[in-house]
């Protein structure tokens, strides 16, 4: 039902193109309902935050170490994003990860170590790519999915709904639709009154007692001439002991485009920063423009807010 998680690392591979889609993202508090907020076109970004301003520490936690890595596209690579400059520039020094030893997460929160050596190498002329680094990992080393130089992270488990019985795995799937559909941002018109498409549904524990659902939406216009998409990304918790319950909406970003256009989402991983550390989740924004990674933490209850976003990784002109 789900389909299987698309390339995170396809924007790397291909030339840097402009981004045009709208892009809206909505932060909710308790139950007041949705508000509704006009989003516009952006360039050189992927999203715009409608609700809280970048703090002028840029938001990283120096708890998290220097950098957050990201699987490649091969399990002894990793992508680095540099957290308290924001992303690759000049002004980072790149021997602060030179050896270094990190800790790479899994989404089911499988952990190992790896060292951290010199830059990997590109054999594709057309794109060349400045954050990636070769791993040397250690005994036992698996799947992963996000890394950090820092003993202070650990994960949270995202539970698949691929793993559960079709009965629960389709209730789920329209619960996560009927989150969608109470997003009241504006888009376009030719996507009123299409059905959600779920893409991936993850369960996680936000809190003790609480129980979180993240889950990527989609909806597609096919038209021969001009096919238009949109994909919502949401996030909405219920207390674990209600399990007839509704899940109430905390979070949810949209973009919408043609297929070319629009900024595709996916969560990658859930991680505490710090012993008593809020949730944290490491959601990839994959668009024309390039590839950025973003921290999403929770606040409270039911309030989940952009901490973090990291530069773009993309080809080199």
């Amino acid at each position: 039902m789900i389909p299987p998680r698309f390339n995170l690392v396809r924007a790397l591979r291909r030339a840097v193109g402009p981004l045009c889609a709208g892009l809206l993202i909505i932060g909710c508090k308790q139950d007041a309902p949705a508000v509704r907020v006009g989003t516009k076109a952006v360039a050189g970004s992927t999203h715009v935050d409608s609700a809280v301003a970048a703090p002028a520490s840029n938001g990283w936690n120096p708890v998290a170490g220097p950098v957050l890595l990201v699987a490649g596209a091969a399990p002894d690579e990793a992508i680095v994003f540099f957290g308290p400059s924001g992303g690759a520039t000049a002004a980072v020094d790149t021997g602060a990860v030179d050896q270094a030893t990190a800790t790479l997460f899994g989404r089911d929160s499988s952990r190992f170590t790896a060292t951290l050596e010199l830059p990997a190498g590109n054999d594709n002329a057309e794109c060349r790519i400045w954050p990636l680094r070769n791993l040397r990992a250690t005994a036992g080393a698996g799947a992963w999915s996000v890394g950090f130089v820092s003993s202070n992270v650990t994960a949270i488990p995202l539970d698949s709904v691929d793993a559960l019985p079709a009965r629960d795995s389709m209730a789920l799937a329209a619960e996560a639709s009927r989150l969608a559909s109470a997003v009241t941002a504006n888009t376009s018109p030719s996507f009123q009154g299409l059905r959600f498409t779920a893409h991936d549904i993850r369960r996680f524990e936000a809190a003790p007692g609480v129980q979180a659902l993240a889950a990527q939406l989609i909806r597609r216009v096919n038209q021969e001439a001009n096919p238009q998409e949109e994909q919502t990304l949401v996030i909405a918790e219920r207390d674990s002991g209600v399990t007839t319950g509704r899940y109430q909406l905390a979070y949810a970003e949209r973009s919408f485009g043609t297929e070319d256009e629009v900024v595709s989402t996916e969560l990658v991983g859930a991680v505490r920063l710090g012993p008593n550390g809020a949730p944290s989740l490491v959601i990839a924004r994959d668009s024309d423009a390039g590839l950025a990674y973003t921290l999403v933490e929770r606040t409270g209850p039911r309030q989940w807010v952009t901490r973090w976003t990291s530069n773009m990784a993309k080809c080199a002109d």
